[in-house]
């Protein structure tokens, strides 16, 4: 009789809901008491808030969740997250309202989509640059819920590279690591963002990088120039072979920084250049991408590509232990070498208070691996260019084959032209095409309210083409640099940022491109390949700019 009783109940209570689910029984194992407890007492908590947010009776919105049961749970907090998201969105719109900036395209995902179609389309900088004209040189606009700002005004971008009390660096730039696989980290001297750390190694590592300095380092650069080139042709057969100069000029800086930095017996880290040159190709191909949808970064887990470069950046990581253990008996044994920038390395890094010193010492090295490819990417860019301008080639290479490379003071006389053209190949062509800063305290800059932790853009690619700034923008003109910079409004040319953290190589970068132009063309023409005198393109989808279109030459021997 008792079990007939105890079945019609559990029949009863089963038809009281189509959703209804046992209560809290004692007899279940204690992890799922505890889960089902949780459960609830949330889903309590989650009604009662919405409950009273909307003007719903607490009592009913109780006595609701107890006859839907664990739905209920589900349901009251999946409507109390979108209440939740609602308020907040709404809240910040309204908080932005009067500032200037485009109109969303929906409440929830704000510009996003139309900046993503332009990132698809390659367009993103010019449609930044139209909003620039549209709603002013300072604006917000909206990545789903979130604002950000941009700006072209020259007085902000003064403030975001000078006032290093009120904006500071952001952290989470793309090359400190690949799926856990550290590549430059934290705090290496490009990527720490502030502080002692940063003020400590840039201190110890700019005089490496001077004018002076590399005026007594020229003759060894100019040779390792020279070299490098002599073994890149060692594989072209002129007048065939058809030359990829991302990789030929990418090859010719990892064999540079391998002999000039890296090499311990002569050859250890040049002889390597193609591997190298190969695996960093690869690294700034996928860390941009990491940024991407989960979609888009669940396929690239499972690339082979993408393990492959991870085996890459752990065995570039391996290759500079063995070269910091070398130099660093070697500074222990003969001291400090001025020459030496790993020497220069270790110096930064010897009274600093951080973790594992051997970790932050490889970022610095990775560092330099990095950073050195800038240089290859910017050569292509001149070449690709170069082969399609017949009048700027001509006067080029006439400079070159009467330029005097006996020195670095003879050479920037002698090669003036060729400094012209690589300053309007960074105009036009920066390495790299924006710039992003974080407020450290809440401003107002151009009339903008920014609060405290706001995330504020600029964009090279609008400020180096900007009509306001530049005759003719838009057009390859090497003679406006005839007078120098001093008819350039400041702040407005950044290919290598300004300020503080102005780019400590800047000077080497312009010296080894002038030799590494004077070596390409003082024995050699290049054209394009058949079928390609018009193709030019470039990739501006990521932050390392390089051309995509029309990068490969063919070699030409002189005529006799």
């Amino acid at each position: 009789m008792s079990e007939k009783v105890d079945k019609g109940a559990r029949k009863g209570a089963g038809n009281k809901s189509l959703f209804s689910l046992r209560s809290i029984n004692p007899a279940l194992p204690r992890n799922k008491k505890f889960v089902q407890t949780v459960l609830y007492g949330s889903g309590s908590c989650l009604s009662l808030g919405v409950a009273l947010s909307v003007g719903i009776s607490p009592a009913f919105a109780m006595d609701l969740l107890v006859r839907m049961g664990l739905f209920g749970v589900v349901f009251f907090t999946c409507l109390g997250y979108f209440f939740h998201k609602v308020v907040q969105i709404y809240g910040e719109h309204r908080k932005y309202e009067n500032h200037p900036g485009p109109t969303r395209e929906n409440f929830f995902s704000g510009n996003y989509y139309t900046m993503r179609r332009a990132q698809s389309k390659q367009e993103l900088f010019v449609l930044l640059g139209q909003w620039c004209d549209e709603c002013g040189d300072t604006f917000v606009f909206w990545r789903y819920e979130l604002p950000k700002f941009f700006t072209s005004s020259p007085d902000v971008i003064r403030s975001m590279l000078t006032d290093i009390s009120m904006f500071k660096k952001h952290e989470k730039i793309p090359n400190r690591t690949l799926f856990g696989q550290r590549i430059t980290g934290t705090s290496s001297f490009l990527t720490v963002v502030g502080g002692h750390t940063w003020a400590a190694k840039r201190k110890v590592m700019s005089p490496y990088f001077t004018k002076i300095h590399l005026a007594e380092m020229f003759d060894v650069c100019r040779d390792y120039i020279e070299r490098g080139m002599e073994k890149q042709m060692e594989s072209v057969k002129l007048g065939e072979t058809e030359v990829d100069t991302v990789h030929f000029y990418g090859e010719l800086f990892q064999f540079f920084i391998g002999a000039l930095g890296f090499d311990l017996d002569g050859d250890y880290v040049s002889k390597h250049a193609h591997e190298h040159n190969r695996i960093m190709q690869l690294i700034l191909k996928w860390i941009p991408l990491q940024f991407g949808t989960y979609k888009q970064l669940l396929e690239m887990r499972f690339d082979p590509e993408v393990n492959e470069t991870i085996k890459g950046i752990d065995m570039f990581r391996r290759r500079g232990l063995h070269i910091l253990e070398y130099k660093q008996k070697e500074l222990e044994e003969k001291g400090e070498n001025p020459h030496d920038i790993v020497h220069h390395i270790l110096r930064a890094n010897k009274n600093l208070s951080q973790g594992d010193p051997t970790e932050f010492l490889m970022d610095d090295i990775m560092t330099i691996f990095l950073v050195i490819d800038n240089m290859g990417k910017t050569l292509s860019t001149v070449f690709t260019r170069l082969m399609r301008e017949p009048v700027i080639y001509a006067k080029l290479v006439e400079e070159i084959r009467k330029a005097d490379v006996s020195s670095l003071q003879n050479m920037d006389k002698t090669m003036r032209y060729t400094e012209m053209v690589l300053l309007e190949i960074l105009r036009l062509h920066p390495t790299l095409m924006r710039g992003i800063r974080i407020t450290t305290r809440p401003t107002t800059v151009d009339g903008v309210y920014l609060p405290s932790e706001s995330m504020i853009f600029f964009g090279q690619l609008v400020l180096h083409q900007h009509p306001k700034y530049w005759k003719n923008p838009t057009e390859f003109i090497p003679e406006r640099w005839e007078s120098g910079s001093k008819d350039i409004v400041p702040f407005t040319y950044l290919p290598f940022v300004a300020g503080p953290r102005v780019c400590m190589g800047k000077h080497m970068a312009m010296l080894t491109m002038k030799l590494s132009i004077y070596y390409t063309l003082k024995n050699h023409n290049i054209r394009p390949p058949a079928g390609q005198e018009k193709e030019m393109a470039w990739d501006y989808r990521f932050t390392i700019v390089r051309p995509n279109k029309g990068f490969h030459t063919v070699f030409e021997p002189l005529a006799a």
